[in-house]
This record gives structure tokens, C-alpha cells and sequence, in this order.
């Protein structure tokens, strides 16, 4: 199963991301240019039933389509425009990271349908210019850690050259938004689409275009019922509802009841907040638990306070009688 990373974002500031936290720390992590045109739907439905076995492609950390740049940098992409599938989410509220009105917006957008969406409207809107894409499969909206992947577009010229729009066409990030809700509407997410983004190496689960397969969310979890097959809810059965309750299991486990970890055997809560960061996009989560644990031990800690003061009340008692 594929570890998410969980990245720190603020919806209100439309230029979201800090590029020295996440980009590619070298060209050797960036692909070269490749071919992808949009799949017809023949192809689309040639493409729903492949090998459950390995998927075949090179591994994207990231992809781009210019073919002037060569390999990128962190240079080369730290000032584009980042889309996330969040955006485009109508099961979310603006609050909630949605950034189109409802009526442009689908269940179960994915980061490959945003890149298809993006090459779509470059080669359909005149004047037909070319702009850079890059797609980058492993990055992680923190609201949305269920669906990993996100594009980045290079939208605009660079501050020295006065931050132009570089089409036309699209003006702003606004109108960009607009475009791409248009198309996801006209091509709404279909159960086998997470099969076309191709990871070499990647196991998919034998059931997950079966019945038994679909993704049902915990209760009181939001995610949607189709994910990329990288993603961290995606391990054949998806996600336990009772997971903390696993993990502090496992962790008993391993430490056993004279562990070095909390009294009475408890499991040491930094170690299972490390162990719980480690699961797939959840490090948020794993804080959560952490601080749960902390908060138990508080409570074991007045336990023990408490049980002190029992003995001194009987210690009184005693005196009481003499």
C-alpha cells in the first residue's frame, strides 16, 4: 500500500503550496516528455478490464509536456498553478476545499482526469497555445487524503516578465477553474479511470473493479467511492474503521506488557503517533492519536494520584481512631 504524504495548504490563499517542501529535489525525480492524447472512448473501454496484475508505465513522481525544458527543476515548476481534485469535488463545501460552484463540479475527481481535462481545453480553445503540465501522483491535499495527485499548470509568465497570462484564452486561474469544471462535467469519473494512470510495480487489488471492491467510506469519513489505486484507502478490503484500535493492539504487541512504552504496558504514544504517520496520508491523524494518548496517560497519571490519595485518607482515618 502506498504511503500518501499529507501537506500543509490554506484554502483562502489560492497560491497554496511552499514549492521548497515538496518539489522534486532533483531532475532525476522528473520524467521526460512522453505521448499522452486523450483516450477515445473506445479506447477507454479497451483499457477497463487490463491486467490486475502490474500496471506497465514509468513511475510519474512527476510528468510534464513541454518539450523545451527538458527535465524540471524546482525552478522550473515552483511558481505554476496547483490543481487539486478537491477543487472540483461536489460532495465538499467551499469550506471544505471546493473552489467551483456546485453546478462545475463532479463526485470522485481524480488528478489523471484533470491533466486529460487540461490537455483537452489546450488543444480545443484557440488560439492553441501550448502550456507546461506537469502531474505529480504522490503530493496530497490535507482535506482530501484519500485521493492523492495533483497538476500543476504553468499559467503565467514569470515575475520578471510581469507575471502575463501565457494564453489568451485563459486569463486567470478563475476562468481555468471554469474550463476544467466544463469538461469534468461533459466526462464524469468512471469506476475503471484510476487504471489509467500506470505505475510500474503497483500491485492492484483483484477485486477492485468488482462489486466487492468498491470503496465504502468508514462512518463519519469523507473520501470518495473511486480512488487511484496508489491511494492509501485502496488495500483490497479499503479502510478499518477500527484502525486506532488495531494499531494499539499491534503496538501492545511489540512491546508487550513490560514495554519501555507507558505504565501498565501501554504502547509509547510516540511511537505509535510515528506508526500512525506512517499510514498512508494519516499523519494528521496519527498527531490526533498521539495527543489522545497523551491525554490517557494524563489519565492514568491521575489514577495514580488518586490511588495517593486514598492511601492518605485511610492514613487519616487510622489517626482518627487513635
Amino acid at each position: 500500500m502506498s504511503h500518501a504524504r499529507i501537506e500543509e495548504v490554506s484554502d483562502s490563499d489560492p497560491e497554496i503550496d511552499d514549492p521548497s517542501s515538496f518539489l522534486p529535489s532533483s531532475s532525476q525525480h522528473a520524467l521526460q516528455p512522453m505521448e499522452m492524447d486523450t483516450p477515445a472512448p473506445s479506447q477507454r473501454q479497451q483499457q477497463s478490464n487490463p491486467n490486475p496484475t502490474l500496471l506497465s508505465q514509468p513511475p510519474p513522481m512527476s510528468y510534464h509536456n513541454d518539450p523545451q525544458t527538458g527535465p524540471q527543476t524546482r525552478a522550473a515548476v515552483k511558481s505554476h498553478c496547483t490543481l487539486y481534485p478537491l477543487y472540483f469535488d461536489s460532495t465538499r463545501t467551499r469550506s471544505g476545499g471546493r473552489r467551483v460552484t456546485r453546478s462545475l463540479a463532479i463526485p470522485n475527481p481524480l488528478a489523471y482526469n484533470l491533466l486529460l481535462a487540461l490537455r483537452h481545453i489546450l488543444s480545443t480553445t484557440p488560439p492553441h497555445t501550448p502550456l507546461q503540465l506537469t502531474l505529480e501522483p504522490d503530493k496530497t491535499h490535507p482535506k482530501d487524503w484519500a485521493n492523492p495527485g495533483r497538476v500543476r499548470v504553468r499559467l503565467f509568465s514569470s515575475a520578471e516578465d510581469g507575471h502575463k497570462p501565457l494564453h489568451p484564452a485563459i486569463p486567470n486561474k478563475a476562468r481555468l477553474y471554469t474550463l476544467i469544471g466544463q469538461y469534468l462535467k461533459d466526462h464524469p469519473t468512471k469506476r475503471e479511470d484510476p487504471l489509467e494512470l500506470k505505475i510500474p510495480g503497483l500491485p492492484v487489488p483483484e477485486n477492485f473493479l468488482s462489486e466487492e471492491g468498491k470503496i465504502v467510506a468508514p462512518r463519519g469519513w469523507r473520501m470518495g467511492s473511486v480512488l487511484p489505486v496508489h491511494s492509501a484507502a485502496v488495500s483490497g478490503g479499503g479502510v478499518s474503521e477500527n484502525f486506532f484500535k488495531e494499531a494499539m493492539e499491534e503496538m501492545k504487541a511489540m512491546q508487550g506488557a513490560g514495554g519501555a512504552g507507558g505504565g501498565g504496558g501501554m504502547p509509547d504514544m510516540s511511537a505509535l503517533q510515528s506508526m500512525m504517520g506512517n499510514m498512508g496520508g494519516m499523519g494528521g491523524l496519527g498527531g490526533l492519536m498521539g495527543g489522545g494518548g497523551a491525554g490517557g496517560g494524563g489519565a492514568g497519571g491521575g489514577g495514580a494520584s488518586g490511588g495517593g490519595s486514598g492511601d492518605g485518607g485511610k492514613k487519616a482515618k487510622g489517626r482518627k481512631k487513635g
